[in-house]
C-alpha cells in the first residue's frame, strides 16, 4: 500500500498550531486518566486528500509494541475508530471507562488501514503515557 502523509490534530474544527507531517512514522501522545478522547489524523498523498472509499480499520491498544495481549481492541465496527471518508481522516476515539481504568502510565497504540481484500497497512502508531 502507499505511503501516506499524517498529520494530527486535536479536533477536526480546531487544529493545533504545531501539527507537523509525517511518513507513518510513530506520533507519541499524551493523555490525562478519566478522559475522553478524540485523536483526528488526516490522511494525504502528495498533499493531496486519499480516496479512502471501501476502506476500514483496526487498531490496539497494548502494552508494548511487541505485546500480542490488548488491552483495547479498536475497529470501525466498534466505531472506537472512525474514518471520515469526505476529509481523508482517521479518529481514534479512547474512552473515559478505559482511562478510568488503566493502571499503566506508559501504553502502545497502533492503527491500521484494511482495504476491501483485507489487506492491512499500518498508517500511525506511537506511546501513550497517561498522566
Amino acid at each position: 500500500m502507499a505511503s501516506f502523509c499524517v498529520t494530527l490534530f486535536d479536533t477536526i474544527e480546531n487544529p493545533g498550531e504545531n501539527d507537523a507531517c509525517f511518513l507513518c512514522s510513530t506520533q507519541d501522545l499524551t493523555l490525562n486518566k478519566n478522559s475522553f478522547y478524540r485523536i483526528t489524523f488526516l490522511l494525504s498523498k502528495n498533499n493531496q486528500d486519499v480516496d479512502l472509499t471501501g476502506y476500514s480499520l483496526r487498531g490496539f491498544i497494548k502494552k508494548s509494541s511487541s505485546s500480542t495481549d490488548y488491552l483495547l481492541n479498536m475497529n470501525s465496527a466498534n466505531q472506537l475508530l472512525t474514518l471520515n471518508v469526505e476529509n481523508s481522516s482517521v479518529s481514534m476515539n479512547i474512552t473515559e471507562s478505559f482511562t478510568r481504568r488503566i493502571e499503566e502510565n506508559f501504553l502502545y497504540y497502533e492503527i491500521y488501514l484494511l482495504n476491501s481484500l483485507s489487506q492491512s497497512s499500518k498508517i500511525i502508531e506511537g506511546l501513550i503515557t497517561f498522566v
